[in-house]
């Protein structure tokens, strides 16, 4: 797995997971670059982004494993904070299956929990393989739809949804449509922050399933935004919010 280990001289660790269609570096540039220097960052590259692109996505259980791996490799035990957006919030839950990793504190950002989701998968499979096959054939076209929503971060989205495969994007897709809800304890959910854009299709199974499923874990509604847009649209407000979560 590749992955950008920085201030590797910290002890204090966080581990960023970023969303489909960004990266490690994209991580970085938003997150960890304004963070401070006094913390470690491990940042892994999600098959068939970044630097993994030329590897097939298969489940969220395989990139959860990887990144067990990576940090027991590094001997890396204990993290300050664990933050997974968007399908890296998928990939975050399976991970909490490992119960020799102390988190200290963890944080989903649009983070699906939507579980048999069938009728959902078909249609949104349908969705995205058409726009990857026109993002394909028009390159500008692609940019231009990603930048209304992410701004100037839209140019390598673009050119990450091109070169994906469309196995990869049919994984994902599956993987966020099939969630699989790993059991915690009270305690284990007191830790986990579930942040989501009030105007995002996703909170709508966070309002489903956290009561049921993690009735001790917390919520936090980003007003007047949309799917994983809070971080791109107001990154400084968004990075101090990390930061306090970190230290608190």
């Amino acid at each position: 797995m590749e992955a950008l280990d920085l201030n590797s001289e910290n002890k204090r660790t966080v581990l960023f997971i970023h969303p489909m269609l960004s990266s490690a570096e994209g991580m970085k540039v938003q997150l960890a670059d304004n963070l401070g220097s006094d913390l470690r960052y491990i940042i892994p590259d999600l098959s068939a982004h970044g630097k993994s692109i030329d590897k097939t996505y298969h489940t969220s259980k395989e990139e959860a494993e990887e990144i067990y791996k990576y940090l027991k490799s590094h001997e890396i035990k204990e993290l300050e904070l664990a933050y997974g957006a968007s399908l890296g919030g998928v990939i975050l839950l399976q991970l909490l299956r490992y119960k020799d990793l102390k988190i200290k504190k963890v944080i989903f950002e649009g983070c699906s929990l939507w579980q048999n989701s069938w009728i959902q998968e078909f249609f949104i499979k349908k969705v995205f393989i058409k726009k990857h096959r026109k993002a394909v054939e028009n390159r500008e076209l692609a940019v231009k739809k990603m930048t209304k929503l992410y701004g100037e971060k839209a140019l390598v989205m673009a050119d990450t949804f091109i070169a994906m495969n469309e196995e990869s994007i049919l994984n994902i897709i599956h993987d966020c449509a099939f969630v699989e809800l790993p059991v915690l304890t009270e305690a284990e959910q007191r830790k986990c922050l579930f942040t989501y854009g009030s105007k995002e299709f996703d909170l709508k199974s966070a309002k489903k399933f956290l009561p049921k499923n993690y009735p001790q874990a917390n919520l936090k509604l980003w007003d007047g935004y949309g799917h994983c847009t809070k971080i791109t649209r107001d990154n400084a407000a968004y990075c101090d919010f990390i930061r306090k979560e970190i230290d608190s």
